[in-house]
């Protein structure tokens, strides 16, 4: 047990390092009760106003502008408090200034007015990430503004709790107890390192044995490597540090990967040649601690004059020996050209946010065309009509017909397809959850409100991986808060299941109906695009580490969009196989294709290099040549829909070649073999890709 308690722990410290989204989900829940204490001291001065209607407000103002500002430095998130906090109270403002020029139909016309607000907010979600999240908060606090004024309105205390719960929140957020990003990012950093170090000691057959060193299987580095890009990402661009980017701990697993192979195609007497080589030791023993400090420590016999270490270890291992086969001298060339990226990728002078450049999205016409119009007509024929259900039907709480409309419906029909999934799922679940937990602890109220305030941070640690189990939490404390606080029977809060089967369903029919956005077209430009971006990149020059880790960073960004829309584009295909499948081998072939394409084009640039300087022979241009035709060729037919190209001979002359032009000359020999290597990966990953209907049809 104790066992598969940590196992979880490790989990979920790989998918929220430093616990820095808990953490942020417990700041979530000081604000709540910060805000509803503060505002009954308020109400305890102001005699008339209902101290529970003013810990809604507050709590809501709060809860809101934290939780839809994310994990970020402190100035960044204090900057992103503050604008939503601003907006919600501009926006509770004018419920108040509405609500006192309607009088007694105060009610009715604030909810016409949701409408409207809802298509407000859904529009806004075209001008940009902050106007996504401000736009959809700005449609869910508009009920607040509604039950507010449900027996009598709160006149100026509607903006006045907006900017308490603000400022609880800025407090709360922003103050001395949060972890830091940047030290979290080096305890991950430090973690990969030592791993990537252990996992070389264990291919290279020099792994100590002692039993405290863990055995480290590539999957481990893959996970590590998943929580290190968690930690970049959540690091603004102006910061500074330095040490291992995703990109760098990618090319490091490949190549890692590469040593791992080559290694065990050796035959068993070169395996024991290296095993017994003094050179191939000391070898790795500096390759070992540059992964794990990112430093370098000189030979022995440079100790005496003066050197520093940072230069790549000696191939002296490496025997132009004719007793060897070529079959070994291939493997071991491959391992030489792996050694030599290691010793450059485990570097710790390297920026981790690369700068990728500025993305001009300004688009002709300004803001204005910018909007989301059809994904706020969508929201509003949706919410009207969900609206109107709830009133026909007499439902107990209308408004979550029309809550559920606003969380489901997304920008594409297949999110909005997923999302609907997984809102009534999660719904399912955290109802009958609470039905099941009530009967024990009918009792004592206060143990279910303690469970409630506990279950908070639940949400925030969630919502972005997985919007079911948030969904599920949202939903348990809503029902057994409900129940506590206001005294409902349990049983009528059934009613929330349905209420939110029918918004869902209300939302999901209006994305599909009512000029709906499905992906393929879009899905089939950004696959054009990508496989455009891909060649472009393999045409281009490469040899210099900055601009191929840039480079790799820009295609890693092309295809986690590209992915983002095959997962809606396949939801909308074929709904229940999406389900049942999330997952496609496509989404790793994506990936995987950007990295081989600039390992190709470094390969290359070492070889063209070495063959200037040693003037090998010009046989070996006209055979690069060649190699580049090959993988243009097949680059061609993806797009273009045609099946895979061939071309007779290729390999076979590029192995000739090798001993021949290439004797004498490690960089080239190195070089040469890696291009062959990269080469087969990419041709592979695009018959993948063609097999996976990449593109039905040509591009």
């Amino acid at each position: 047990m104790l066992q598969a308690a940590s196992d979880i722990k490790t989990s979920l410290l790989r998918t929220d390092p430093g616990g820095l989204r808990l953490m942020r989900g417990v700041h979530l829940m000081l604000t709540v009760l910060g805000a509803v204490f503060l505002a009954n001291v308020v109400a305890s001065f102001v005699p008339g106003q209902s101290a529970f209607k003013l810990a809604v407000l507050a709590a809501a103002s709060g809860g809101h502008c934290l939780m839809f500002t994310p994990v970020s430095t402190r100035k960044a998130e204090v900057l992103g408090i503050l604008k939503l906090g601003v907006l919600l109270t501009l926006l509770f403002a004018l419920g108040a200034v509405v609500a006192e020029v309607s009088g007694k139909s105060a009610s009715t016309v604030l909810q016409g007015l949701w409408i409207a607000a809802i298509m407000l907010g859904f529009a806004m979600q075209g001008l940009g990430p902050f106007w996504q999240r401000a736009g959809r908060s700005m449609a869910i606090c508009w009920l607040f503004v509604v039950l507010s004024n449900v027996g009598g309105s709160p006149g100026l205390w509607l903006p006045v709790m907006a900017v308490l719960g603000m400022v609880t929140a800025l407090v709360v957020r922003t103050g001395p107890w949060r972890p830091s990003t940047y030290r979290t990012y080096l305890r991950v950093e430090a973690a990969n390192r030592q791993a990537m170090a252990t996992y070389l000691r264990q291919l290279s057959g020099r792994a100590t044995g002692s039993s405290g060193d863990a055995a480290v299987r590539i999957r481990d580095l893959a996970k590590l490597r998943m929580e290190l890009q968690v930690c970049a990402d959540l690091l603004r661009p102006e910061g500074e540090l330095q040490g291992m980017s995703p990109e760098a701990a990618i090319m490091v697993e490949l190549a890692l990967e590469v040593v791992g192979d080559a290694r065990a195609q050796l035959s068993r007497d070169a395996r024991i040649r290296l095993a017994q080589d003094d050179g191939f030791r000391r070898a790795v023993d500096r390759l070992v601690h540059r992964l794990d400090t990112g430093e370098g420590v000189p030979e022995e016999s440079d100790i005496g004059e003066g050197k520093t270490g940072e230069s790549a270890p000696a191939a002296s291992w490496l025997q132009a020996d004719m007793a060897v086969t070529a079959h070994d001298r291939f493997q071991e060339l491959r391992i030489a050209q792996a050694f030599k990226r290691l010793w450059l990728l485990a570097a710790k002078d390297q920026p981790v946010r690369l700068s990728l450049g500025t993305d001009d999205d300004s688009r002709e016409g300004g803001w204005l065309r910018k909007l989301s119009w059809r994904l706020s007509l969508q929201a509003g024929v949706a919410a009207g009509i969900g609206f109107s259900l709830g009133l026909a039907f007499d439902l107990n709480h209308a408004y979550w017909v029309t809550l559920t409309i606003i969380i489901v419906l997304s920008n594409s029909l297949g999110a909005t397809l997923l999302r609907t999934a997984q809102r009534i799922g999660g719904t399912a679940g955290g109802v009958v959850l609470a039905m099941l937990v009530d009967p024990a602890l009918a009792e004592f109220p206060s143990v279910r409100l303690v469970l409630v305030v506990v279950a908070i941070p639940g949400v925030i640690v969630f919502l972005d991986r997985n919007y079911a189990i948030a969904s599920g939490i949202i939903s348990f404390l809503v029902v057994m808060g409900l129940q506590t606080l206001e005294g409902l029977p349990i049983d009528e809060l059934w009613s929330r299941l349905y209420d939110t089967m029918i918004g869902a369903g209300v939302g999901l029919a209006a994305a599909w109906l009512l000029f709906p956005n499905r992906t393929g077209a879009s899905f089939k430009g950004l696959a054009s695009d990508y496989l455009n971006a891909c060649r472009n990149c393999l045409r281009a020059e490469g040899g210099k580490a900055d601009t191929d880790l840039q480079d790799l960073a820009r295609l890693r960004t092309a295809a986690s969009t590209l992915i983002a829309t095959a997962r809606s584009y396949r939801i909308e295909q074929a709904p229940w196989s999406s389900f049942t499948r999330s997952a496609s081998d496509l989404n790793v072939l994506v990936i995987v294709l950007a990295q081989y394409v600039v390992l190709y084009r470094e390969a290359r640039s070492d070889v063209t290099r070495e063959t200037v300087e040693a003037q090998a022979r010009s046989g070996i241009e006209a055979l690069v040549a060649r190699m580049d035709k090959r993988l243009e060729d097949e680059f061609s037919a993806v797009l273009d829909g045609r099946p895979r190209q061939t071309v007779p001979g290729l390999e076979d002359d590029w192995m000739t070649a090798m001993p021949e032009g290439a004797t004498g000359n490690l960089a080239l020999e190195t070089g040469w073999v890696a291009m062959l290597y990269h080469a087969r990966k990419i041709v592979r990953c695009l018959d993948g890709l063609r097999k996976e209907k990449f593109l039905s049809g040509p591009a």
